[in-house]
């Protein structure tokens, strides 16, 4: 409860900052070349108000709701969006994590291109606008499997009161590691327990959470995870001072992160807990024993089904 006050007090905050912005009239380019101005409706794009999900929705519904993130290119940012302010040159808290896993980063590309939340407003007029689908696309899966670990984390933090951690997507899943006490004591999960994580997390799904971005300042971002040692230091020594970072939002789960993430926890449509494992903070034995859930995800359950068959074949291959 006090991080979600903290949480509420700081956007109030940034939604005075963001009342001060002029939504200036934008254009955005399809990958064919075609320019769209303006919706269905007529109305014009605009920065700090038009999202991709808005001009996605002007080519097909069907596009936008099927679209995890968009890949944009800006001609060029409009006067008054500074991407410092806008906590976009803070690291990546969870860059360590993929390295070690080989997860491709956006490749590379200029610095103008970038993936983007499909509900967050453009801040300028956009050269080249892709939307990137699970199926067609390894960054749509890989924000795909980042936001449901962020789904898995909040189940965690409901069924046990787990202290969080990490939670990055994998090259074909994703997994969260928390602290759950001494794992001598009990505090150390164990297969009994992913249906009832199963459990909650299609109860998170169903809720259709919103994903929501907060910019923050270090400052600000030490008072939310007050009472987390392991966000404290990510926060201490992976943010400079007075530098801004991001957090995001689902559900009762607020969580450092640099995103981008899916619209809301709907978009999952199938989960499950797949593996356990312990490890330790920052993988020094010398520090807190944590606890490691994997898990797996997809937009249609026929396609888990098929995961879950496709690993009973290799497991019956190795036992051959």
């Amino acid at each position: 409860k006090v991080r979600g006050d903290v949480y509420d007090a700081i956007k109030a905050k940034r939604d005075e900052e963001l009342s001060s912005k002029v939504p200036v009239d934008i254009e955005v380019t399809l990958p064919d070349g075609k320019t769209l101005v303006e919706n269905k409706e007529g109305v014009k794009y605009q920065a700090w108000r038009t999202t991709p999900f808005d001009v996605a929705a002007t080519i097909s519904r069907g596009l936008a709701d099927n679209s995890n993130v968009a890949r944009v290119t800006y001609t060029a940012y409009v006067s008054d969006y500074d991407p410092a302010e806008d906590g976009m040159e803070a690291a990546d808290s969870l860059a360590d994590a993929m390295g070690e896993l080989e997860i491709d980063d956006v490749g590379e590309k200029s610095k103008m291109t970038m993936l983007w939340d499909m509900t967050r407003a453009l801040v300028g007029s956009v050269s080249k606008i892709e939307f990137l689908k699970f199926q067609d696309d390894q960054d749509a899966r890989t924000t795909f499997w980042h936001s449901s670990a962020h789904v898995l984390g909040e189940a965690l933090e409901r069924l046990y009161g787990s202290r969080l951690t990490i939670g990055p997507p994998l090259a074909g899943g994703f997994y969260y590691d928390s602290y759950m006490g001494d794992s001598n004591a009990g505090g150390a999960l164990k297969e009994d327990d992913y249906k009832p994580v199963e459990t909650m997390v299609a109860k998170i799904i169903k809720e259709k959470q919103k994903f929501e971005r907060l910019v923050v300042t270090k400052e600000e971002a030490l008072e939310m995870f007050t009472g987390n040692p392991f966000k404290e230091q990510i926060i201490s020594t992976k943010v400079p001072d007075g530098t801004r970072t991001t957090v995001y939002r689902c559900g009762d789960l607020v969580d450092l992160c640099r995103g981008p993430h899916l619209p809301n926890t709907g978009r999952i449509k199938a989960f499950a807990a797949t593996n356990h494992s312990a490890t330790n903070w920052l993988g020094d034995t010398e520090n807190d024993s944590l606890q490691r859930m994997y898990g797996i995800s997809f937009p249609d359950k026929k396609m888990l089904k098929a995961w879950k068959e496709n690993q009973e074949k290799v497991s019956t291959f190795f036992l051959i």
